[in-house]
């Protein structure tokens, strides 16, 4: 039995959830994932100081967590927690019922009395357009109960240790007071304030080593050049190309910086995002004074053009590529997946006795003394499906681990320098932990949309880089295209893999490359505005049925004259965005063979803050791009006018006209020639509302897509007629 060096390398990362714009977190994950996986790895060290792992923390997760300790963020989720449950509004009352039963239902929630019966009392199948109907239906206790439950469910097991105030409110299970829950967030920053030292002092005493990631956890190969895909995936139809290789070496040298200033040492390995990697980001890496980086075993076995794994996999190889050479090692797939899937359906007793027969079963396969087996995975996910997060089976592990029978555990940079790598790959084959290639994050429409609107906003910041006089805000600028490349959106994008966040991560997307322009002083793009998934026509009450013809005075005049008209109903439970205030009730749209019309039904306009100018927006994006605004502010109503604006070749949207067809009282009607608009007959129509407070977007309409229709032509009616 040969003895083995086995390298726990734990991989935490969070996309970038703040929006400097807003200062507002959209999303809870960094604060709810540290109450449990970066808590609980970390902590539960202390009890096995002979137990040496390796942690990858990635710069944009770090950087959430001292945002969050400086008290610069605070998130929608957290702001939701904290009120009054005697003070929600009807629309925090929706965002609390729809979104905090956001856990692990089988382990964090149905094992929980109270936790469930407000589940059951809201309805475990509900559609987020019905949770207006139930609100009725919880008192105030109901609601701050769910408001203390949520948070509660995400502690983990060194935290309900350390603080055993948690553990007594999970046995008295309800009735759950202010204070409580003010506990509750106390407890949440002090963890939160931990995360950082902890791991600090853990790599000070030597037993763990911390790596990093390029700083927002971009798919390096892709930013260097999205053609690199077809490598792996020959006939994947690609966007247009993104090739950016200065992008990957100034994510990498701000990682590498970061990692320093919080930690007071350059990190000296790295784990590319999602494995992925190629022979040209090798320089870059090495650049940086990274000495090794990590990937799948796949990704080896394509590399060598072999899969005799007991003689390739458990050792580590020098990769070489333009002059430069670094260190890798490869993850034990079997190994690392039966940690992030298999074992949390099993007790932690025999989940252990597994993992340990398995290294048992190596020790007498593998060719080499002392092989590296290296297990490499999230950090973080898998303990929510633990029903204990974890606990029982981590214990178990690290007390026989401690033992060093057959098997010794081992930091990766500590190993490598011990036994420096004598095998070199000359073809690092270009793929990732997925398949052997970068097909969830390219290739599918609208990871190729993406990729193409990121392409557009990339080339308006070279064109700032590179002209003095728009430098004005371009490092922040910067930043934010830098956070839009970050693999999570791209996640997210086709139908792989989805979440009913997907629409929260769209959005997020498109929000850091809509800040990238509102920096450089330029207007975003329309098509930023629209969701990239789920783009296309959306449900509408009625088509047009017949040509119109309204009086523009703002009045419903008679029944008839918008009864042929097509009709959207806007919904206002549509996003699990917080909404506080509405504006939208409904809109019309019809027209005769020369103009459009369109009519906007309001609600509470003049119930409108006075200091604060509310505008209308409707974008057109097809058959090309252009813009109607206008106030909606009371005062604005007497001689109202809108402005029509085109987007030219440049990008740039032209001069402003005004028309005064344009009526205000209590409905909104407005009349727009097609000629003035550019449109032709038979051409296809796309276009959504916006409700906006200088750059704010309030409200939009619809959240998904966009209404659509054709320009008619003379033969319309008698072609509607036909169909009916």
């Amino acid at each position: 039995m040969k003895h083995l060096a086995l390298a726990f390398y734990w991989h935490m990362h969070q996309p970038y959830y703040y929006n400097p714009l807003t200062k507002r977190s959209i999303m809870p994950w960094v604060r709810m994932h540290a109450m449990m996986g970066y808590f609980d790895l970390i902590s539960l060290l202390d009890e096995f100081p002979a137990v040496r792992q390796t942690f990858n923390y990635v710069p944009s997760l770090l950087k959430q967590i001292e945002e969050y300790t400086s008290g610069k963020i605070r998130d929608v989720f957290l702001e939701h927690t904290a009120k009054p449950a005697s003070e929600l509004s009807p629309e925090e009352k929706q965002f609390i019922l729809w979104n905090f039963f956001m856990v692990n239902w089988d382990t964090r929630l149905m094992r929980y009395p109270r936790y469930k019966e407000l589940l059951y009392k809201r309805g475990t199948t509900i559609a987020e357009s019905s949770v207006p109907d139930v609100v009725g239906r919880f008192t105030e206790r109901d609601l701050r109960d769910l408001q203390v439950w949520f948070n509660l469910a995400w502690f983990g097991f060194m935290a309900c240790a350390r603080y055993p105030e948690l553990r007594e409110m999970k046995k008295r299970g309800s009735g759950f007071t202010e204070d409580d829950k003010a506990r509750i967030l106390e407890i949440q920053g002090d963890i939160l304030k931990r995360i950082i030292p902890l791991h600090r002092d853990a790599a000070r005493r030597g037993q763990i080593e911390l790596t990093t990631s390029p700083f927002y956890h971009p798919i390096m190969p892709l930013l260097y050049d999205t053609d690199f895909a077809r490598r792996a995936m020959p006939e994947v139809p690609l966007p247009d190309r993104y090739r950016y290789p200065a992008d990957v070496e100034a994510q990498l040298s701000a990682a590498v910086g970061y990692h320093e200033r919080l930690f007071g040492q350059k990190p000296v390995g790295l784990w590319p995002p999602e494995g992925s990697v190629c022979p040209e980001i090798v320089p870059l890496v090495a650049k940086q004074g990274v000495r090794w980086m990590a990937s799948d075993e796949e990704v080896l076995f394509r590399s060598l053009r072999s899969r005799d794994r007991f003689s390739v996999l458990y050792k580590p190889y020098r990769v070489e590529h333009g002059g430069a050479s670094i260190a890798m090692v490869f993850r034990d797939r079997d190994l690392s997946d039966r940690i992030g899937f298999r074992y949390l359906y099993n007790d932690g007793k025999s989940a252990s006795a597994d993992f340990l027969l398995k290294l048992a079963e190596l020790s007498n396969t593998v060719s080499a003394h002392d092989a590296l087996v290296s297990v490499i995975l999230d950090g973080e996910n898998p303990w929510q499906a633990y029903p204990d997060g974890g606990e029982g089976f981590l214990r178990r592990l690290y007390e026989e681990l401690s033992k060093g029978s057959f098997a010794s555990t081992v930091q990766i940079g500590r190993y490598l320098d011990e036994h420096p790598p004598s095998e070199l790959i000359h073809n690092l084959h270009s793929g990732s932990w997925i398949d052997s290639n970068y097909g969830v994050w390219i290739g599918d429409e609208e990871d190729n949309e993406a990729w193409n609107l990121l392409g557009r906003a990339r080339r308006v910041v070279r064109r700032a880089e590179e002209s003095p006089q728009r430098r004005k805000n371009l490092d922040a600028a910067r930043e934010e295209l830098y956070a839009a490349e970050g693999s999570d959106w791209f996640w997210w994008y086709g139908d792989r893999f989805s979440t009913d966040n997907d629409p929260v991560f769209d959005e997020l997307f498109r929000t850091h490359l809509k800040n990238m322009y509102l920096l450089l002083g330029e207007e975003p793009p329309d098509v930023l505005d629209t969701p990239i998934i789920n783009r296309g026509r959306v449900s509408i009450a009625h088509e047009p049925k017949a040509f119109l013809k309204p009086a523009i005075d703002g009045r419903e005049s008679s029944y008839y004259e918008w009864v042929d008209a097509g009709e959207y109903r806007a919904a206002h439970s549509d996003t699990t965005m917080c909404k506080t205030e509405a504006f939208i009730k409904a809109i019309y749209y019809g027209f005769d063979e020369r103009t459009l019309y369109v009519r906007i039904d309001p609600l509470k306009r003049d119930e409108l803050r006075r200091d604060t100018d509310y505008r209308i927006h409707l974008h057109f994006t097809e058959p090309r791009e252009c813009r109607i605004s206008f106030s909606l502010n009371p005062e604005k109503v007497m001689h109202p006018k809108f402005e029509l604006r085109h987007r030219e070749a440049s990008g740039c949207y032209g001069r402003r006209v005004s028309y005064g067809t344009i009526a205000m009282d209590k409905i909104i009607e407005l009349a727009i020639p097609f000629r003035v608009l550019g449109f032709k007959k038979r051409q296809e129509v796309c276009f959504y509302l916006q409700v906006k407070s200088g750059t704010l977007e309030l409200e939009r309409h619809p959240h998904g897509g966009y209404i659509s229709f054709t320009v008619p032509a003379e033969d319309f009616e008698l072609e509607r007629w036909t169909a009916l």
